[in-house]
């Protein structure tokens, strides 16, 4: 329990009834803290709601969570969906040009249904034709085509080993915001390849996949994530993951160095002030309890803050990656432009806590070692 001479003196010391510059000199220090902290938990959000959305965006755009060959019941599976896709490979001519095209034979009438026409961006016309095409918005600007225009899809035909040419009207247009996974990418009605049916399998992204998976290869069906299916891909989302615990790692060790550094500072600046307090009876170790104290409440004030102001300036930063996508879109081609943010409150509360744990030990040895040096000293007249 602190006395009520030790909260008067905690509270001067925090700059309670001080002037600005006494305020300005002690927590000074501190805004080191804070502006890393703020730039460390900017990157934090914008890392975790890059990673989350270009991982969702691999399954939405490659063959849905799980790709299995024969078509299953996932009726059972809460916000489960099951598509047959029949994939291709072809070439698309205009008037503007030519393309190498990968397509894929689904029901165009259902398969945009819900989430995926959502996260997609899908825009469609309300003209119906023959031979209808969707096709990714950067293909689209590449050979100047639109909602309605014509175009010649040459389909390879594996089983007869020729190619067939086929009038396309573009029924539709996405944006996947990932240029890297969509570009190539084009849809077709399911009659239109020839090639052997597979089942994508959909699932809600809080579904566990792989006990899904489990339970289709004890029942004997043959099945693949798009975790082993796109592996490399998948591969760069977990490294960009992984990036998160260096972070914290990072945070941790310049937490140490800066809370000791608050300290040094505080003791240094207040030696006839603790001296003062030595020679009035205080034992030692209250004397350090109340620098430990005043030092993490610097550190945790300035590292709470330094999370609130970059989570808060993280909100613009899908505004700031699309703007970049449309002055300089080669900076941003392996990213998604657009995406919603994740915040990860618990990697950011673990970095906190990581903070006042590596503060508490090095401030600790910090008056520890100083025990000798600053707080033995006697007052003397200058």
């Amino acid at each position: 329990m602190k006395s009520d001479a030790e909260k008067l003196y905690m509270d001067r010391k925090n700059g309670s009834k001080m002037g600005r510059s006494y305020i300005f000199s002690h927590y000074s220090p501190s805004l080191i803290v804070f502006l890393i902290v703020m730039t460390l938990s900017f990157v934090m959000v914008f890392i975790s709601s890059m990673s989350s959305a270009i991982d969702r965006m691999i399954v939405l755009l490659g063959s849905g969570s799980i790709r299995t060959r024969v078509s299953v019941d996932v009726s059972d599976i809460k916000g489960a969906r099951i598509d047959e896709v029949k994939e291709g490979d072809g070439i698309i001519y205009s008037e503007n040009g030519k393309s190498l095209v990968h397509f894929k034979g689904v029901d165009l009438a259902k398969y945009f249904e819900g989430e995926r026409g959502e996260a997609l961006d899908l825009v469609t016309t309300s003209d119906s034709y023959k031979n209808e095409i969707i096709i990714s918005s950067s293909l689209s600007e590449s050979l100047s085509l639109s909602l309605g225009s014509s175009l010649t899809l040459l389909i390879y035909e594996k089983d007869n080993e020729r190619a067939r040419p086929v009038l396309m009207k573009v029924k539709g247009i996405y944006s996947s915001g990932y240029s890297q996974l969509d570009k190539y990418l084009s849809y077709v009605d399911i009659s239109l390849s020839s090639d052997e049916s597979n089942w994508e399998i959909l699932l809600d992204k809080k579904t566990n996949i792989d006990e899904v998976l489990t339970n289709l290869w004890q029942r004997g069906i043959y099945a693949e994530s798009y975790k082993d299916r796109y592996s490399s891909l998948c591969a760069n989302v977990n490294q960009s993951i992984m990036i998160l615990n260096v972070i914290l790692i990072f945070v941790a060790i310049l937490a140490a160095f800066f809370s000791a550094d608050i300290a040094h500072v505080y003791i240094s600046q207040d030696r006839k002030d603790i001296a003062s307090l030595r020679l009035m009876g205080m034992e030692e170790k209250r004397v350090r309890k109340i620098y430990r104290l005043i030092t993490l409440f610097s550190v945790f004030f300035s590292s709470l803050l330094g999370i609130i102001f970059g989570v808060f300036l993280s909100q613009f930063s899908p505004s700031l990656i699309k703007l970049i996508a449309q002055k300089e879109p080669e900076l941003v081609e392996y990213y998604i432009s657009s995406f919603t943010l994740s915040v990860p409150y618990k990697s950011l509360f673990l970095m906190l806590v990581l903070m006042l744990v590596c503060s508490y030990i090095t401030l600790s040895i910090e008056l520890y070692r100083t025990r000798n040096e600053e707080l033995s000293f006697e007052i003397k007249e200058e």
